[in-house]
């Protein structure tokens, strides 16, 4: 047993967060520690607003909690880095929780999460260099034939050499959802959680760039394209006036309109 395994077997009895940073042996490392099952009743209006719309796309993925979910995201850690995928590098596990090192450490250089990194950009050229490189880093995934879990910006660690580390493996969309759904859902979450950062003019530019990455998966443009449709009617109101998530609602329906124009040549118009 090496000395990260017995910090961890020793720390995840009195460490009362789910997750917390501390220093071994001069390096900064992470501990997760399993929790208590998420109730499964807060999944329950998205699930309905899934299958009303019969967008399999927006099906919630539970998270099971405790050994479960941690020995989910061991398991999906371990497999995205056998694709060469840049993820936390596992120290040492337990049935109870795991010990990851500082995603800073890995390269050198410290890393913010990718939301904040866009929102705080004060060069537009640069700001765009980071979407644009975690773009790539994303297909990259994809065109391995996998996915993430929960693609949200704040799950994408970056440092300023444009270095990506996706983190949070939790749950895995893989198991109630085909592969084409599951990237598709990729896309929709990091598209809903980055465009806030982007003006109305920059977002025609975004939205053509993401649009760029799908066209060539006809599977996952047309679950993508199915949400887009199935909320059409939305167009009719104003969501701004509901503060920063009407904002990006607003936001994500230019983008379903912007993608109509990339619609891959095997699929029909209508």
């Amino acid at each position: 047993m090496n000395n990260f395994s017995v910090f961890l077997q020793e720390s995840l009895a009195k460490q009362q967060d789910n997750i917390q940073s501390y220093t071994v042996a001069t390096q900064k490392v992470w501990l997760k520690k399993a929790t208590a099952r998420h109730s499964t009743w807060i999944y329950t209006p998205l699930r309905w607003l899934a299958r009303l719309f019969k967008l399999n796309a927006l099906t919630p993925i539970p998270n099971l909690g405790g050994t479960q979910a941690i020995q989910c995201e061991i398991q999906r850690i371990e497999a995205l880095k056998a694709l060469g995928v840049s993820v936390p590098q596992i120290l040492a596990t337990q049935p109870e929780g795991l010990l990851t090192l500082d995603a800073g450490q890995q390269y050198g250089l410290p890393m913010y999460q990718l939301d904040q990194t866009l929102a705080q950009c004060p060069d537009p050229v640069k700001k765009f260099q980071y979407f644009r490189y975690a773009l790539d880093a994303i297909q990259h995934i994809h065109n391995q034939n996998s996915y993430l879990s929960e693609a949200f910006a704040r799950n994408i660690l970056v440092d300023e050499q444009f270095h990506f580390i996706f983190i949070d493996f939790e749950t895995d969309p893989g198991r109630v959802l085909d592969i084409a759904t599951c990237q598709a859902r990729d896309w929709l979450c990091f598209l809903f959680s980055t465009v806030r950062a982007f003006d109305e003019q920059e977002l025609q530019q975004v939205s053509e760039m993401i649009c760029t990455c799908v066209q060539n998966h006809p599977a996952v443009y047309q679950h993508i394209r199915d949400v887009g449709n199935k909320l059409r009617w939305a167009n009719r109101f104003n969501f701004k006036r509901i503060g920063h998530d009407g904002q990006r609602i607003q936001q994500c329906l230019l983008f379903f309109q912007i993608l109509e124009k990339y619609r891959p040549s095997q699929l029909p118009t209508a």
